[in-house]
């Protein structure tokens, strides 16, 4: 029986060309590896700014939400004593009687 042999194992070089393109491909890899990171930490720096300035965003959403809120129960109030001082002024006018805007 003849001897196993790995396809294509003579012709590995074993000189000094095989050792330097190791070097070149291995120091591509490494450099590639560096470039990946720093794209990541990059990313991660600009979500972290990213969720700051929305985090302000919804401090100032929030912060008008309120004020348009104490808005509504001003109008509300003041809708409300509009509300009683034409009751007073129609039993003042008409006594006991109420008008509507549909009446003649």
């Amino acid at each position: 029986m003849s001897e196993f042999k790995l396809p294509h194992i003579e012709d590995l070089r074993t000189d000094a060309t095989l050792i330097r393109g190791l070097q070149e491909d291995f120091k591509a890899i490494e450099q590639e590896d560096k470039n990946d990171d720093q794209a990541l930490a990059d990313e991660a720096a600009d979500r972290k700014k990213g969720d700051g300035n929305l985090q302000g965003q919804i401090n100032n959403l929030q912060e008008r939400c309120q004020k348009l809120e104490d808005q509504v129960k001003q109008l509300q109030k003041n809708n409300d004593d509009h509300e009683e001082r034409l009751k007073k002024i129609e039993r003042l006018l008409f006594g006991s009687e109420t008008i509507t805007v549909t009446d003649p």
